[in-house]
């Protein structure tokens, strides 16, 4: 069992990562990795690299995508193993990508208004421009400390450059992964900030399919919680580093497995798919 380390939750530079997707793969070799999902936000455009990748360093790599979801908090669904080529899904991500450039437009807006100018410290991204771009480039400018102290004084709710677009619900997010003939999967439940047991029964109502249980920050009593609630949905339990590279320093590739016969299963699980 311990030779069957993987991680499903990594993010390259393509989104808010720091690491390509070909050092990610080549860091996660080192790290003997047996799988591995790049799951970029709301894009897949590093999903082909990544792949190659894979096959160079002998990384099975799943390709993958985090998607954002309308819902009464932050929510985000993982699609896991899904078709890149996939129209369905190549047109939500398009729409996903349009928004942000529209979210992100206002927020420099409303920052520059209030005095921080910080568009031009954000630079050119590899692709999409996340939040966290913009919080960098806040710390860059001398307006906070660090990641937490941006979002709390700028960009949650409440603050003078909080602004966000309608986003997909999960009930579509959920139907775009299934026609991708791909996994949706609850990234870090741990984050939710409402009844867990609620939340999940209405997302496996909706065709949810798994529960990222292991996570860095999950205490033991959340995962404990979350592989109990998987059994009672027999929801797959998977477990993810979300990692960032730089972005997020001290949270390497694969922390977030655990040598659990629950994992195991997921393992063989997703390695007889592939094969299929």
């Amino acid at each position: 069992m311990e030779e069957n380390r993987f991680d499903l939750h990594t993010h390259s530079c393509v989104s808010d990562g720091t690491a390509t997707p070909t050092e990610i793969v080549r860091a996660a070799a080192r790290g003997k990795i047996r799988l591995l999902a790049l799951t970029d936000h709301d894009n897949i455009m590093g999903v082909s690299e990544a792949l190659e990748a894979g096959k160079e360093y002998g990384v099975p790599v799943l390709p993958a995508v985090e998607m954002d979801n309308e819902w009464r908090h932050e929510l985000h669904i993982i699609g896991l193993d899904v078709d890149p080529n996939n129209p369905t899904l190549l047109r939500a991500l398009e729409i996903a990508r349009d928004r942000r450039e529209r979210r992100n437009k206002i927020i420099y807006g409303k920052l520059k208004e209030a005095g921080y100018d910080v568009q031009p410290l954000v630079g050119r991204p590899e692709s999409v421009t996340t939040k966290l771009h913009i919080a960098h480039a806040l710390i860059k400018g001398g307006y906070a400390n660090d990641v937490r102290d941006a979002f709390a004084k700028y960009l949650r709710p409440g603050t003078v450059g909080y602004y966000t677009e309608p986003r997909f619900t999960p009930q579509q997010v959920i139907d775009i992964i299934h026609l991708a003939d791909g996994l949706p999967i609850l990234a870090h439940p741990c984050h939710i900030r409402d009844n867990p047991h609620g939340l999940i029964r209405e997302l496996y109502d909706l065709g949810l399919m798994g529960l990222e249980a292991y996570y860095p920050t999950s205490t033991p009593r959340q995962t404990e919680m979350y592989v109990s609630i998987a059994r009672q949905y027999h929801l797959m339990v998977t477990c993810g580093s979300d990692f960032h590279g730089d972005n997020r320093p001290g949270v390497p590739i694969g922390c977030a497995w655990r040598p659990v016969p629950v994992l195991e299963q997921t393992f063989e699980t997703l390695t007889r798919r592939m094969n299929t």
